[in-house]
């Protein structure tokens, strides 16, 4: 097994929430080289505006630098192995998302919640280390359509939402 994916019961740090999380994600696309912010970024993003929302985004960040492509990243956090194997159960959840993704990604916060032969091979993989989040395998460059409306309506409220609890 690769050591990407395995750690050890010394190596364990304190247990993480999906709050925890969803903060060093913040952390990681807070990046503000002096000519303004480079990512706009977003707690829980709904699928849709208003009623017809089925499912919810953990977080998305958009790289506003025209020059890198102006991708839009998505992430699905786990915290909990049992968490990770519903998610498997289930991928029209992510699906829903990822669609309209250019990159899209599992953020764990102990790398033994994935097995490697369990990553789906159009996700990438983002663990916890010395209370930052590394990248584990990077997340392959997927060929998104065009977000409807709603949605792009739904990612703004949650960009507005977040920026004011920042």
């Amino acid at each position: 097994m690769s050591a990407l994916f395995e750690t050890s019961q010394t190596q364990a740090g304190p247990t993480l929430s999906e709050r925890d999380m969803l903060d060093l994600l913040v952390k990681r696309y807070s990046v503000n080289p002096g000519n303004g912010s480079r990512y706009a970024y977003a707690r829980h993003v709904r699928s849709h505006a208003g009623f017809d929302a089925r499912r919810t985004a953990d977080f998305m960040a958009m790289d506003l630098w025209p020059s890198k492509g102006l991708p839009l990243h998505g992430h699905e956090v786990k915290v909990s192995r049992s968490d990770w194997l519903t998610e498997l159960r289930q991928p029209e959840k992510a699906d829903e998302f990822k669609q309209y993704m250019n990159f899209w990604w599992l953020v764990t916060s102990d790398p033994t919640i994935v097995r490697k032969d369990e990553l789906p091979a159009d996700w990438g993989l983002m663990t916890v280390r010395c209370g930052r989040l590394f990248v584990s395998r990077s997340a392959p460059k997927l060929d998104p359509k065009p977000m409807p409306r709603t949605m792009l309506a739904a990612l703004l409220r949650a960009i507005a939402k977040t920026a004011g609890e920042s």
